[in-house]
């Protein structure tokens, strides 16, 4: 079991978010959850044996564009996707999610919490929520 990541009463670069995110993974139950690096990093942020994970930290909402490009690379891959996304997301794209099987959680790095958005990303973090009690 993961503990949850701390609060970063500053925010965090993106970089930082990153990281906040891989430590999300591991609380989520990706134990070997690591942040990419070199060639990897230029298809998704986050990877693990069962997921791989985008971190969108930038101001905006998150796009179907987004989506689309992550359940095309998982699609390729076998893994499933996560997409953690700092700021809103838009309706069309939460439903684009679900329809793809995408999992969004919306990230907090000043409060330090986590929130599944849509219905995949709402019953992965309840299901991992159960397991730490």
């Amino acid at each position: 079991m993961s503990e949850t990541p701390e609060p970063r009463p500053r925010g965090a670069t993106d970089d930082e978010a990153v990281e906040l995110c891989r430590d999300w993974m591991r609380y989520l139950g990706a134990a070997d959850a690591v942040v990419a690096t070199g060639e990897p990093r230029q298809l998704c942020d986050l990877y693990a044996s069962g997921y791989l994970g985008w971190v969108e930290n930038k101001r905006g909402n998150l796009q179907i564009a987004q989506v689309e490009h992550a359940a095309a690379v998982v699609a390729a891959d076998g893994r499933r996707g996560l997409i953690f996304a700092r700021h809103g997301v838009l309706p069309a794209a939460r439903v684009r999610a679900d329809e793809l099987g995408i999992a969004i959680f919306g990230f907090d790095p000043r409060g330090g919490t986590l929130d599944g958005v849509n219905l995949l990303g709402r019953e992965l973090f309840a299901w991992a929520h159960a397991r730490q009690i």
